[in-house]
């Protein structure tokens, strides 16, 4: 059966996703939409010199190593044009003018959720928390990148 436009345009206002906290124990949670990394290369939302990091960061994800630091500053301004498109409620301007920063793992679940959706986040929480039992709060947890596959 083909989807009704009706029940698409439901998903276009965005989503309710639970981030990382600023503190442990107190999640951030906010309205998220999905973008495409591709039409935002292609209208210009992320910049030409950017490109490159962005088509990089589409076919390999977040997991391979950076081994420069001027890729490493690329990298951070392309997950920053993800989060400020993908962010709804807040608004990443809204953050931004109060003075709130996202924290790099913060950043990374949005890229995450942006490329694979509510459910990838659930299956890696599951896997922090079980691993973060097995650390005994060393904070470690704290520390992994999410998405141990490359995403598309």
């Amino acid at each position: 059966m083909v989807s009704k436009l009706e029940e698409l345009k439901k998903y276009a206002g965005g989503s309710e996703v639970e981030l990382p906290g600023f503190v442990s124990d107190e999640p951030f949670v906010v309205k998220l939409k999905r973008p495409s990394l591709l039409e935002m290369a292609e209208s210009g939302t992320i910049s030409n010199p950017l490109l490159g990091t962005a088509a990089e960061l589409f076919r390999d994800g977040v997991t391979k190593p950076i081994n420069s630091g001027e890729k490493f500053k690329d990298m951070a301004q392309v997950l920053h044009c993800i989060a400020e498109a993908a962010l709804v409620e807040p608004s990443y301007q809204e953050l931004k003018e109060a003075g709130i920063q996202l924290t790099d793992f913060q950043l990374l679940h949005i890229y995450d959720y942006v490329q694979t959706g509510v459910n990838a986040l659930k299956l890696f929480r599951e896997k922090q928390g079980a691993n973060a039992s097995n650390e005994s709060g060393t904070g470690a947890e704290n520390k992994r990148q999410p998405g141990a596959k490359n995403r598309r």
